[in-house]
């Protein structure tokens, strides 16, 4: 069972952890539990997983180093990966069956703050060789982390997957197959480690360490979608109106401008000569 604690994140201490890992120990004390940080977290990437380690170490974020440094954990050595702010309710042994399994996520998608795995998995292949490509940069952090190794990145991965073992060009094995944590009627919802809950098997703490000022924006956008959605409709409105008016006043200002006076004048002048002409062309 592997946890992940990087010191440069905003919690300076693993003591608010204590009960949460202490919960899973007890549980399974026959398993072997490690701790992986900055130092040693590092160096088996290096060791292991060179292709991405130059990625790994340049990220801005601790959090985008965890999600990385959880799927190769994973890869290399199979078992347990948990969020610090975990708690276990339950033995974990009776899943160990299973190749692949992982919570789902709200409102859609799957979650990476519980994952089981055995060791090679291809899912976590698939997942691990795209990061060099989506090693991006984003205005928002919290965007930048979803979207490069977070759980919209493993989501998206997820989906691409299970095309891959839909297509019918090969036929999986059961070894290749991918699991979201159920209830036995199918059910995903109460397993779901959605911010601070409890589940049959887990309680989650609901920390979002890694959260800033962005995420706290988008979670608030999307509590209040539809004022926010009235405010945008309402700031379109008035930009509309502002330019619309901006433009009629040009071309009033351009019709009463004395350049387009004088062209008018300059006009009439030769109309009038043309006039004087005509009368008077007979006697020169």
């Amino acid at each position: 069972m592997s946890r992940i604690y990087l010191r440069e994140g905003r919690n300076s201490s693993l003591d608010r952890y204590s009960g949460a890992l202490a919960s899973c120990q007890d549980l399974h004390v026959d398993w072997s539990h490690m701790l992986w940080t900055d130092d040693n977290g590092t160096a088996f990437i290096r060791e292991h997983y060179p292709a991405i380690a130059p990625h790994y170490e340049h990220y801005a974020q601790s959090i985008q180093r965890a999600n990385i440094l959880r799927y190769a954990l994973l890869d290399h050595f199979g078992g347990v990966y948990l969020d610090l702010d975990v708690s276990c309710l339950q033995p974990l042994d009776e899943l160990r069956r299973l190749p692949f399994l992982t919570p789902g996520a709200y409102p859609a998608g799957v979650n990476n703050a519980f994952i089981l795995a055995r060791p090679h998995h291809p899912f976590l292949k698939h997942l691990l060789e795209e990061v060099p490509r989506r090693d991006m940069k984003w205005p928002m952090p919290y965007v930048e982390n979803m979207l490069s190794t977070g759980c919209m990145y493993f989501t998206n991965r997820w989906m691409s997957y299970v095309r891959w073992l839909k297509d019918g060009s090969k036929s999986a094995t059961s070894d290749e197959q991918v699991y979201v944590l159920a209830d036995t009627d199918g059910n995903i919802d109460r397993h779901m480690l959605r911010g601070k809950v409890t589940t049959p098997l887990f309680a989650h703490g609901g920390a979002s360490s890694w959260h800033g000022w962005d995420a706290a924006a988008i979670v608030l956008i999307g509590k209040h979608y539809c004022i926010f959605l009235a405010l945008v409709g309402l700031g379109m409105g008035m930009s509309i109106t502002i330019v619309w008016k901006l433009m009629r006043r040009n071309n009033n200002a351009e019709r009463q401008s004395p350049f387009a006076r004088s062209r008018g004048s300059h006009g009439s002048i030769e109309k009038l000569d043309d006039e004087e002409k005509l009368l008077f062309g007979k006697d020169g």
